[in-house]
């Protein structure tokens, strides 16, 4: 299958499946928002993430939901992460869009600052397949 047929194929599932989908669950969605979820299922960046799961000692934060806000980070061109930190406080699609369903389960900003550097160095904004 040619590049452009598969991508088309992905656009008609996300306009016609998933945003009315997401619609229904989150509210009507911002044209920022419906381009943070193209970019988010296109790139399916949770591929590209590690999985920590059943290692000894204290379980990382779920890196899958803070890879979609450094992704989200990018979309909505924040510059620091504190900004970002402040969107998801108050933007609870944002929030959800990302992986959190409450402000509380949001880590700290070092946990972001040391799982950016993570990405960071194994190049993840440069996603491979």
């Amino acid at each position: 299958m040619k590049l452009g047929e598969k991508l088309s194929q992905c656009w008609l599932m996300i306009q016609g499946n998933l945003f009315p989908w997401l619609q229904e669950e989150l509210g009507p969605l911002t044209e920022k928002q419906q381009q943070l979820i193209t970019v988010l299922e296109l790139s399916r960046v949770e591929e590209f993430i590690p999985s920590y799961h059943g290692y000894v000692g204290r379980p990382q934060d779920d890196r899958c939901a803070i890879a979609r806000s450094f992704i989200a980070k990018a979309v909505y061109n924040m510059g620091t992460t504190s900004q970002l930190l402040d969107r998801l406080g108050c933007d609870k699609v944002l929030r959800r869009i990302c992986g959190w369903e409450k402000v509380s389960d949001i880590p700290s900003e070092s946990t972001f600052s040391r799982a950016f550097s993570e990405f960071s160095s194994s190049e993840l904004a440069h996603l491979r397949s």
